[in-house]
């Protein structure tokens, strides 16, 4: 038996196939990133600033292909590569390195993000962080987190309730427009980390911090992560409150559902 199957027990079948599939890619494309980590790699930037790397685009082309041969009529969209268009409801959304800043300057905090989609919603999802060796997934039937080679455990948000007890992840400050949401979230909890891109999502869904604040979201930043929060016991929405567990929100909240209303208020 491998060790994933396990935790895919009372998963729907579309779902624990799509997930063995993303998971498979996700575990390659890493192979890739460490390939290239900590050696140099060819930077350049994106119409929209933002930078990319050989590795970004190799690693996004790995995980496309092992969807395409899998599942070929399943729409696919990515950082790198843009969107294809699928036949039926099932769409896979991917961040190839969520963190290229830091996997640019060797820092290990970087990861790959593959989320899958039915019918507009994230049900499954995996999160990798090849120099980190772990890995967090989900399905609907559960979420789930790997250290090393060692066998999965149960992934669980935290169990804090009062904003004077929480640590607050957010971003860096260059990407809020306006930082006074940021200054009254950091004057009403415990402490704010800078622990940023997907890293933060990883902290929060295994129970190491309590929510994590996202002032610019793509859906490839968000989609996987969503997935696996909710199946985790946590809670996704945009700053109103509003849009919940929705990829195509500008700005997010992740939080152990706890805190959610409470956060929600400093925000506004």
């Amino acid at each position: 038996m491998h060790w994933l199957d396990p935790t895919l027990t009372n998963t729907p079948p579309e779902q624990a196939a799509r997930l063995r599939i993303a998971m498979q890619a996700a575990y390659e494309s890493g192979d890739t990133l460490q390939h290239h980590f900590q050696r140099g790699v060819k930077v350049r930037d994106k119409a929209d600033g933002t930078p990319v790397t050989d590795a970004d685009l190799q690693a996004e082309s790995i995980i496309r292909n092992a969807i395409t041969k899998a599942f070929p009529d399943d729409g696919q969209l990515g950082e790198e590569h843009g969107e294809h268009i699928g036949t039926n409801d099932w769409r896979w959304v991917i961040d190839p390195i969520d963190g290229t800043v830091s996997f640019m300057h060797g820092v290990p905090v970087f990861g790959t993000l593959i989320g899958i989609e039915h019918k507009g919603t994230p049900v499954a999802g995996v999160m990798h962080y090849p120099a980190l060796h772990e890995t967090a997934w989900a399905t609907t039937s559960g979420a789930w987190w790997r250290r090393g080679d060692g066998s999965p455990q149960s992934a669980h948000v935290s169990t804090t309730t009062e904003l004077k007890d929480a640590i607050v992840c957010a971003t860096s400050l260059e990407y809020f427009d306006d930082a006074a949401p940021l200054l009254r979230v950091n004057a009403a909890v415990k402490r704010t980390r800078g622990w940023s891109d997907c890293h933060a999502s990883l902290l929060l869904v295994t129970g190491r911090v309590d929510a994590v604040l996202e002032p610019q979201l793509n859906p490839w930043d968000i989609c996987a992560v969503i997935a696996v929060l909710r199946a985790a016991g946590g809670r996704f929405s945009d700053w109103s409150g509003e849009q919940i567990n929705d990829a195509n929100t500008p700005q997010g909240l992740s939080s152990n559902g706890h805190l959610h209303q409470a956060l929600l208020e400093c925000l506004q």
